[in-house]
């Protein structure tokens, strides 16, 4: 019941989207998009292909549609090269990339208007309501939030020391309003995990001029690749690396079990708490197990399988891949993965057979738990249940203190 309880929703969800404007002639698209400006977009059902879609696009002198092909697997796409389980996560994308398309997707048509022109607001412009936000996703009211100093930068967010409610927390804030529905995404997949070993989101805060707020427990000591490049050998002892190993693959053995793939396995996405608990952390490009389908994501080549380099498919087996580029970096406290090799040529590399050694003092079981983890046949390779088994047995023999 719950099955089709799920199913029911996500259906409901991309055919009652604003920008869905259901069964109008591919005239009718055009007169409603004529007048509008460059990026603006409706997706209608497809005229000459019962049962498809097409996406209509206003490009700077035309009109511009595409088919949107529904696969006999359900998945939907527009070409033949990257897919997706609904059409609202299709949308998605193309609103962060135009990836082929005439233009990014930059503003939707409602089809059924609340505004003077029609234009539905942005991910980035509208409050942050039900509809927006995932139904179990906690929001955080902003004049709970105070913003402290900046701790950390990537690609799409900055990360703020700040205070809620009088508590420690970290706060990442978007670079790029367009990049709203990554964020939403990352939201989505955090408030469905609770482990130990995984960074705990708090909730989700809006600011009165829209910004968009993450709210994370603090991580006092920073990622894990920062702390093992500042302080080195003379301050991390052995027993530190293997906890460091073990609560990483605690977390990565939990997304395991709930089918969840992280796609970004790194020490600098891990981060480490006032009392040295390693937890994962950076969820934006995370997944479902059960979703297939190939996709163009911006993916760290020295981390990355060379399978999923190669189809742009990720699954437990590439994460357990990126885990022994992880065992690599703990044991040479922080060194990047191929040294000397450019990111271009690993690739090659692999596919001749060529792995890493082990860094210089690396434990033997530690460094067989690497290569079991770089095996060309990714069925081959063991599970995170399996190394953490492993490795909790390495530290069983260890010499007690």
């Amino acid at each position: 019941m719950m099955a089709n309880d799920e199913n029911s929703i996500k259906v409901t969800r991309s055919n009652t989207a604003p920008w869905n404007h259901g069964p109008i002639q591919r005239a009718t698209a055009e007169q409603l998009l004529s007048d509008k400006k460059f990026g603006t977009f409706l997706v209608r059902q497809s005229e000459h292909y019962p049962g498809d879609y097409t996406l209509s696009i206003k490009d700077d002198s035309k009109i511009q549609h595409y088919r949107v092909k529904i696969l006999s697997n359900g998945s939907y796409t527009v070409d033949d090269e990257i897919f997706f389980d609904d059409l609202k996560l299709l949308v998605e994308h193309y609103e962060l990339d135009a990836d082929g398309l005439c233009c990014r997707l930059e503003q939707a048509l409602c089809n059924n208007s609340t505004n003077m022109n029609g234009v539905c607001d942005s991910i980035d412009s509208v409050p942050l309501t039900s509809s927006l936000l995932p139904p179990t996703q906690s929001t955080i009211e902003y004049k709970d939030l105070t913003i402290g100093k900046i701790i950390g930068s990537g690609e799409f967010a900055e990360v703020y020391e700040g205070t809620y409610r009088k508590s420690r927390v970290a706060i990442k804030v978007l670079k790029e309003p367009n990049s709203a529905a990554l964020f939403l995404h990352e939201a989505d997949i955090m408030s469905s995990l609770k482990h130990p070993n995984l960074v705990q989101l708090l909730g989700v805060a809006q600011s009165p001029d829209n910004v968009i707020y993450l709210v994370t427990e603090f991580m006092a000591k920073g990622s894990l690749l920062h702390y093992l490049t500042t302080r080195g050998r003379s301050v991390i002892y052995k027993t530190d690396l293997l906890s460091f190993a073990i609560d990483t693959c605690e977390g990565l053995s939990y997304l395991e079990q709930n089918h969840i793939v992280h796609r970004d396995v790194a020490a600098s996405n891990v981060l480490i708490a006032d009392d040295n608990t390693a937890k994962v952390s950076d969820f934006g490009l995370a997944k479902s197990a059960g979703d297939n389908g190939c996709e163009r994501i911006k993916c760290r080549t020295k981390w990355t399988a060379p399978e999923a380099l190669e189809s742009k498919k990720y699954t437990h087996k590439s994460d357990i891949w990126s885990y022994g580029i992880l065992l690599w970096e703990i044991y040479s406290y922080g060194r990047c993965p191929y040294p000397r090799i450019p990111a271009n040529e690993v690739l090659i590399n692999l596919k001749q057979g060529h792995r890493m050694e082990p860094p210089d003092g690396c434990p033997p079981e530690i460094g067989d738990i690497m290569r079991q983890s770089w095996l060309n046949d990714p069925d081959k390779r063991p599970t995170f249940s399996n190394v953490l088994d492993k490795l909790k047995q390495i530290r069983e023999r260890l010499p007690s203190s």
